[in-house]
């Protein structure tokens, strides 16, 4: 997308439970900053995997809900955005999304596409149900998170 450099890999989750094992995993993988933008279906488990980035940075999980209503949460080293309810991009200025972006926690954007834009350098994460399952595929700039999966899929 957009003439990135990308590595790419698949995480099929058959529970809540493995997506938010693969949230740690990313939490576990990404450094301070790291915008991570979601994309997908409603319901498709993008808080879920919110919930599994919050627990790998140590949060507890339970405090983490979808900001929807209020599009914005933040936490010790974690900022979670919804900007499903906007209707463009430039109304995320209102509330000083570009300053939140630029902050040293890690950033979890949902609907979020338009952002990749300005920030190559983020990870996409697309989700869609197929099947019963959940589908994320990974589009990592730094080819990390990809190797990370592909390692523990092979053990």
């Amino acid at each position: 997308m957009w003439g990135r450099e990308l590595s790419e890999c698949v995480f099929i989750s058959r529970s809540e439970d493995e997506t938010k094992k693969l949230g740690e995993l990313i939490a576990g993988t990404v450094p301070e900053g790291t915008l991570i933008v979601l994309k997908g279906d409603l319901g498709c488990g993008k808080t879920a995997l919110t919930r599994g980035i919050a627990r790998g940075l140590g949060i507890p999980e339970d405090e983490i809900s979808s900001p929807s209503f209020n599009i914005v949460h933040e936490y010790e080293n974690l900022i979670h955005v919804d900007l499903y309810r906007l209707s463009s991009i430039e109304e995320a200025e209102d509330f000083g999304l570009y300053e939140l972006l630029e902050d040293s926690r890690v950033k979890v954007v949902e609907w979020g596409e338009e952002l990749l834009k300005e920030f190559p350098n983020a990870v996409l994460i697309e989700c869609r149900e197929e099947n019963r399952k959940r589908v994320f595929k990974i589009s990592d700039p730094t080819g990390k998170i990809c190797e990370k999966i592909n390692r523990i899929a092979e053990e």
